[in-house]
């Protein structure tokens, strides 16, 4: 049977939903500079609001005892931070949904400032990160570890996320990607800095 150029353009309609989601695929497979940009969009897309852990599920942090670097060979430790409200974050430039949640966290950085302690933690040959950092613009604090983290901060999934309140409890921890300056979010950060 022939196609006419009506039933094509009839076909095309009907499937430009599979089209589009098989190009997108094909990119991703084929084209590996496309790959991270695409996941870290979708990842993006889909990132959740992080939710407070139920106060039975908060657990206090035993040691504080964990010594890092920053980009410069600065070393400063995390026990700097007894008794601030703190963002731990686990991840890596190649991580697709650290990648995308990275926009939200620069955000909570420049609103809050010196407000909160930030420890952007990677893994990762120096050079990479910084090179990641100046690519993306990105301001926040990056450190890498130079010793043990504390056990409470052990984790087989980035990126992951931990909140500490003032007292030295994790009052959230989170996997994957998330919008860290949801509306939500931000009043749960006031909260703690009021505490």
């Amino acid at each position: 049977m022939k196609m006419t150029k009506s039933k094509i353009s009839e076909w095309l309609k009907k499937r430009k939903w599979d089209i589009l989601f098989f190009g997108i695929l094909g990119l991703i497979v084929f084209v590996p500079q496309v790959r991270m940009p695409v996941m870290s969009t979708v990842q993006r897309v889909l990132a959740r609001t992080p939710k407070e852990l139920a106060p039975e599920q908060q657990k206090s942090i035993q040691t504080f005892d964990w010594v890092l670097t920053d980009l410069e060979n600065k070393i400063t430790n995390l026990s700097e931070s007894r008794g601030k409200v703190t963002i731990i974050n686990l991840w890596a430039t190649w991580c697709p949904p650290c990648v995308a949640e990275m926009p939200s966290l620069q955000k909570l950085y420049d609103h809050y400032g010196e407000q909160l302690d930030y420890y952007f933690v990677s893994h990762e040959d120096p050079e990479t990160v910084a090179r990641f950092m100046k690519s993306k613009n990105y301001t926040f604090p990056v450190y890498l570890p130079v010793n043990t983290p504390p056990a409470q901060f052990h984790s087989n999934s980035l990126p992951t996320t931990y909140v500490i309140d003032k007292n030295e409890k994790i009052v959230m921890k989170e996997v994957g990607a998330h919008n860290w300056f949801s509306e939500s979010f931000r009043k749960k950060i006031d909260e703690l800095l009021k505490k």
